[in-house]
């Protein structure tokens, strides 16, 4: 297990593991590499070594598999790796790989063969990008995304194939704009785009690395607001600790199925909002109405509003700030009267009380899921419908093999918002159990 890697290696590959890598072996290592197929002879390079596995970057499709198909970019690794992957098949991969996780991490399927709905765009989709930026020949400044397993090696780019279209066009001209300006590459940090598809129109916020980055605004038709914001250099993250520059609006608002709502350029919002308009007649169709409902991640509003009209009263829960302000704003401008948003983190709040005369509970966590003080207050409140929406069915199957002691799933349905990408998004209908429906 010691043994020194040499430089490069070949390895078959022999399955999918559940991130969308594909998994081979190495002297009993297990490999895991982004862009690889089962059935494929690869040659890779060791990026990260533990003692039983090794992450390692694709350099050569040495034998391919017959599914393989080209990638549309060079950078596809760093955003969307299914690329070589025709897209019926991405979607059967996709229900495998759901159904494998709850197999092996809860024991059981909620339900038998889910069903995956796509969405109608598999390109150019994404209203969220985060760029990097890298210095291509004679110090020409460009676009990026860092590697896989790398913090410093970026791929450059003029263009990315699941930005949408108004993304990469606005990123392109920014860039112009800080090479005109003689922007060094260390200067900066990441430049976020994000877009409306209702109001045609984008948000950038380029994160720098200087206090004393000189300011400037821009003019480019297709943003509605530019802000420059020093982040601070010791962390990677795009944490917002001064904005130094605002011109225009702080937000953006997109209409799904009816509902207008307003978001800050530093939230949560959905990435793929017409892919989600499925995902949220779904609920409508099959949850049962009536009664007191409470969204306990409720963003700024998107799934409690929508279904506010199928129940007497519904209160949204949500720890960003911002977000629950964002969400008072929609509540008000979409005249939803029978709703009320509360701020705060859900494992922090007086759950017995907030659930208390709850029929029904809604939770869209992040990737992370359900903190165990959350689902100890559900197991105990026992809510009689359960509605548990997840873009990470790996940490929802976990939370799952817990929620599976008082709740039976009613309906299960998975949903490809992220296109090109191994993610999906699952959503699980639950009701409580009852005794007499045990036996």
């Amino acid at each position: 297990m010691s043994r020194k890697l040499p430089p490069q290696f070949e390895v078959k590959i022999e399955k999918l593991s559940f991130d969308g890598e594909g998994v081979g072996h190495y002297n009993k290592r297990a490999v895991f590499v982004y862009g690889a197929l089962p059935g494929e002879t690869i040659l890779a390079r060791p990026l990260k070594k533990r003692r039983n596995e090794i992450r390692a970057e694709l350099l050569k499709v040495l034998k391919p598999a017959d599914a393989r198909r080209e990638a549309l970019e060079d950078h596809f690794s760093a955003c969307s790796p299914w690329q070589i992957i025709p897209e019926e098949r991405q979607l059967k991969h996709k229900q495998e790989l759901v159904e494998q996780m709850f197999s092996r991490l809860a024991g059981k399927l909620p339900q038998k063969h889910p069903g995956i709905v796509a969405g109608d765009r598999v390109w150019h989709y994404r209203n969220k990008m985060e760029f990097s930026f890298t210095e291509k020949d004679h110090a020409e400044l460009s676009l990026a995304l860092h590697k896989r397993g790398s913090r410093y090696e970026c791929w450059p780019l003029a263009s990315c194939a699941i930005a949408h279209e108004r993304i990469n066009e606005c990123a392109g001209e920014l860039v112009r704009v800080l090479a005109e300006k003689g922007v060094k590459r260390e200067q900066l940090k990441y430049l976020l785009v994000r877009y409306s598809y209702f109001e045609d129109k984008c948000l950038a916020a380029l994160f720098v690395a200087d206090k004393s980055f000189p300011v400037f605004g821009v003019n480019i038709a297709s943003l509605a607001g530019w802000r420059i914001v020093y982040s601070d250099p010791r962390t990677p993250a795009t944490v917002v600790t001064k904005v130094l520059c605002e011109e225009g609006r702080d937000f953006l608002a997109e209409e799904i199925l009816g509902l207008k709502l307003k978001y800050y350029f530093d939230g949560f919002f959905q990435t793929n909002p017409p892919a989600f308009v499925g995902l949220l007649r779904y609920l409508k169709d099959n949850i049962t109405p009536g009664g007191r409902l409470v969204d306990l991640y409720a963003g700024v509003g998107t799934i409690g509003f929508f279904l506010a009209d199928s129940f007497k009263e519904v209160t949204s829960l949500e720890f960003d700030a911002r977000a629950a302000e964002a969400a008072r704003f929609n509540l008000s401008a979409n005249k939803v009267v029978n709703a009320a948003v509360v701020s705060g983190a859900a494992e922090k709040q007086d759950l017995a009380g907030l659930l208390s005369g709850a029929g029904t509970l809604i939770v869209d966590p992040p990737r992370t899921g359900l903190h165990p003080k959350v689902i100890r207050a559900i197991l105990r409140s026992a809510p009689e419908q359960f509605i548990y929406v997840s873009c990470n069915p790996q940490t929802q199957a976990r939370d799952f093999a817990v929620l599976k002691e008082k709740y039976r799933a009613r309906h299960w349905r998975l949903f490809d918002l992220y296109p090109q990408t191994p993610h999906s998004e699952s959503v699980v209908i639950m009701e409580r159990k009852r005794w007499w429906k045990i036996f």
